[in-house]
């Protein structure tokens, strides 16, 4: 299968599972663990996200991923959301479930979480204090109130600040490369990882966690609680770094995966 918008994780068989979670350096498990260890004959594909795209809109994305993925001719039996992903999953499930003689797939929501404006803010400010040993006098404080700022005049238009934080971002990893002489190539590999989680958080916040027919099934780790009443949900007694990599996990997806089958 030759893909552009997705990567394959594992196929296992002719029915596809969509896995919506951001492909970045985490090291907690991740829905390659789930694929390799979930006991299901299946092709599970992991959305490809570059932050590359020059169109912001959430439904411009939903269209390019859900087209790519109908144009194999294979049918959708489910759609995973991991964290932000969630909010991201509900959305293809819809426009999955939209089209013309398709059977509306299984939604799996792990650790579900909105999107809220304030979330860009937070994540940017995350990853600087996360190089603060490295900043220079009052700079981390700077950032913050900035931030602050930034966000309370321009929530009316999300794509500015994520533009703007993204901008501070660089000027204070170039402040960190020219102190501790580090290479260009490096700085900009710094500053295209956080551009790209702006963007994927950017569009994770036009999403939801409702579903426009049917009900979603939440699965949580030990300490996560939904942040919606759920009709359909589970806690597992891992944490969070945890959860996709289970294999109590792995059981329960499988038994609902198995029950969605045509």
């Amino acid at each position: 299968m030759e893909l552009t918008t997705w990567r394959q994780l594992c196929d296992r068989g002719r029915d596809l599972v969509l896995c919506l979670d951001f492909p970045g350096g985490r090291a907690a498990a991740g829905f390659a663990d789930l694929a390799a260890g979930a006991p299901v004959e299946l092709c599970f594909l992991h959305i490809a996200w570059s932050g590359l795209h020059a169109d912001s809109r959430l439904d411009a994305h939903i269209a390019q991923w859900v087209g790519e993925a109908l144009a194999s001719r294979r049918p959708v039996r489910a759609v995973l959301g991991f964290c932000a992903g969630t909010a991201l999953a509900t959305r293809v499930a819809d426009a999955v479930s939209a089209t013309a003689g398709a059977t509306p797939p299984a939604v799996l929501l792990f650790d579900a979480a909105a999107v809220p404006d304030a979330a860009l803010r937070d994540q940017f400010v995350s990853a600087v204090q996360a190089s603060a040993p490295y900043l220079a006098d009052g700079e981390l404080d700077d950032a913050r109130q900035w931030s602050r700022e930034l966000l309370a005049t321009g929530r009316d238009d999300l794509p500015r600040v994520a533009t703007a934080l993204v901008d501070r971002y660089d000027q204070l990893m170039s402040g960190i490369a020219d102190r501790l002489s580090l290479g260009e190539v490096l700085r900009r590999e710094l500053t295209d990882g956080f551009a790209a989680y702006m963007a994927y958080l950017l569009l994770a916040a036009q999403g939801g966690l409702d579903l426009r027919a049917g009900t979603p099934m939440f699965l949580s780790s030990r300490d996560h609680r939904p942040p919606v009443d759920t009709a359909r949900g589970m806690s597992f007694g891992v944490d969070r770094e945890r959860l996709l990599g289970d294999a109590d996990v792995w059981r329960v997806v499988a038994g609902v995966l198995d029950e969605a089958r045509p």
